[in-house]
């Protein structure tokens, strides 16, 4: 259980990393910038890709990003991250359940995350 979702625990330990300050601004950014990545492509989610008849494909997929094992599904996901009409639809499979629910959330914090722990290394960079 733990091996499958290491990227949840390195988010904990992240947040840990920035609240503690001993430890390096280096160190907590690599930390949130794996935990997203992790939720993106490796995260055990629901497809959430959008099936013939209007429901949301419930089939086991990685990441967010990813798609389930029909090809289909993968393509549609893949698509529509680069079409400005289709975003809000790509993005709609995030919610579906929730382990989508709590891995887009962690995407979230990992990104506010990295954001201000880059930020604090630059300061620190240039002080």
């Amino acid at each position: 259980m733990i091996v499958k979702n290491w990227g949840y625990l390195l988010l904990v330990l992240a947040i840990a990393f920035w609240a503690i300050r001993d430890i390096g601004p280096g160190t907590t950014l690599i930390a949130f910038a794996l935990a997203g990545t992790w939720t993106l492509v490796a995260a055990p989610v629901w497809c959430g890709a959008e099936n013939r008849d209007g429901t949301s494909c419930r089939r086991n997929s990685y990441g967010l990003l990813g798609g389930c094992s029909l090809r289909q599904h993968r393509w549609q996901k893949f698509k529509g991250l680069f079409k400005a009409k289709e975003i809000r639809e790509a993005f709609r499979g995030w919610f579906t359940g929730p382990a989508n629910q709590i891995a887009a959330c962690a995407l979230i914090a990992s990104l506010v995350g990295t954001v201000v722990t880059l930020t604090q290394f630059l300061m620190a960079l240039a002080a």
